[in-house]
Formats: structure tokens, C-alpha cells, sequence
């Protein structure tokens, strides 16, 4: 491990969400003020900072000369892997269910983050970008990066408990009460790579819990639309 090693953890798991929760907090200020915030705008540039990391991240392993399966690139169809898939599918069905939930919601139950999710169908094409770019950049960074870089000074399961906290405080700019949540989530996403060696199911999953969840919202919003706009007479 070399001081860039250090330098990129400090960046992903210190700098990067610190810059983004004051970033979040002066986006909620314009929005206040009366901004009109495009999603599509937020979208791109969430994506390119995304990439942006990830890019950094593989021109620091190739360098290093560092095998890729240590950075969770690998797949064993084995029994682990078949179990994992197991759960990931049980998780994913949980989670429809639950969004079923949705229909009965309304949109200020979404509190400070309505700006954030998709209305029109465009803005719904954006944000399944959004979640395929969050399910791979990110179980790259804080699974794949984090767990081979604290796992030089913990046991691997220590790393999965540090990695889904620092998950969940990385997204504090959602409020306090989705911190838990969150963690909870992360923490299934580690559990994931822990069992199987490999990003692939996290990353699936991952990415679809973000694009249900976004494509559910919309769902709410559009008909949050169609019941208060007035009909012809």
C-alpha cells in the first residue's frame, strides 16, 4: 500500500461526502429561494463526478500492477455464489412489495428531497443512468476499494461494519433518519461481497433498489400531478 492508497481513501470516504453534503445543503437553499433545479442537470453531473472517481480508482490499480479480483472483479459460480443470488433475488422481491407502499404516499412525503427525483419521462431515462452509474461506481469504492484497504489494518468483517456506516454517513445529506436506513442497506450490500468475493450481485442489487425506488416515486409523482390538475369541464 502506498501514501496514493491513503490519499484516495482520505478522498472517497472523507472528502467526497463532506463536499457533497454542503453542496446538497446550498442546492436546498436555492431551492427555497424559489430555483427551478433541473433533475436532469443533477443526474449528469452526479454520473460524471461518479465516473470521474472510478476512473481514478482503475488507473490506481493498474498502476499498482494489483490483481483485479482483489478489487472485487472476479466471479466463482460456486454454492456461495448461488446463495447469494438467492438472496439477492428474495431482497429484491421484499423491496417491490414494499414500494407498493408508495401508491399511498404523496409528495411531501418526500420531504426535502422532491427536487431530486424524476417527473417526466426523460427525467426517468436520466435517473436509470443515475442508478447503473451508483450501482457500479460506488460498490467499486465503498466495497471493492474500502474493504481491500481496511482489511490491511481489521478482519474483513470489521471492514463490512466501517464500510456500510461510512455508506450511511456518506448519504447524511438525505436527513438523519435515512441514516439508519441506509446502513442497513449497505450493510447488505457488504454481506453480499463478504459471502461471494465478487461486486456482481451488489452491484445489481444496488443499482436496481435505486431504480425501483426512482421509478416507483415517479409512479407517485405522476399521478400526484394528473389528481391536482383540474379536469375540462
Amino acid at each position: 500500500m502506498t501514501i496514493v492508497d491513503h490519499l484516495y481513501f482520505l478522498l472517497i470516504a472523507v472528502a467526497a461526502p463532506i463536499v457533497g453534503y454542503f453542496s446538497f445543503r446550498r442546492l436546498l437553499r436555492r431551492v427555497k429561494a424559489g430555483e427551478r433545479i433541473s433533475p436532469t442537470h443533477l443526474y449528469k453531473f452526479t454520473m460524471a463526478s461518479h465516473w470521474t472517481l472510478f476512473a481514478l480508482l482503475l488507473l490506481l490499480w493498474a498502476a499498482s500492477d494489483r490483481a483485479w479480483r482483489e478489487l472485487g472483479f472476479g466471479l466463482e459460480f460456486d454454492t456461495r455464489f448461488v446463495v447469494g443470488a438467492v438472496l439477492t433475488l428474495g431482497i429484491i422481491l421484499v423491496l417491490m412489495l414494499q414500494l407498493r407502499q408508495i401508491d399511498r404516499a404523496s409528495e411531501e412525503d418526500l420531504g426535502n428531497l422532491q427536487f431530486l427525483f424524476p417527473r417526466t419521462r426523460s427525467e426517468l431515462r436520466g435517473f436509470y443512468g443515475l442508478s447503473v452509474t451508483a450501482g457500479i461506481v460506488e460498490e467499486a469504492l465503498w466495497r471493492g476499494f474500502l474493504f481491500w484497504y481496511l482489511g490491511h489494518f481489521m478482519p474483513l468483517w470489521a471492514a463490512a461494519i466501517v464500510s456500510a456506516v461510512g455508506f450511511g454517513v456518506a448519504h447524511a445529506y438525505q436527513g438523519p433518519a435515512a441514516i439508519p436506513r441506509i446502513i442497513l442497506v449497505g450493510g447488505a450490500f457488504a454481506g453480499l461481497y463478504l459471502l461471494t468475493g465478487s461486486l456482481l450481485l451488489p452491484i445489481i442489487l444496488h443499482a436496481l433498489v435505486d431504480l425501483l425506488q426512482g421509478r416507483a416515486i415517479h409512479g407517485m409523482l405522476q399521478r400526484s400531478a394528473s389528481a391536482s390538475t383540474p379536469s375540462a369541464a
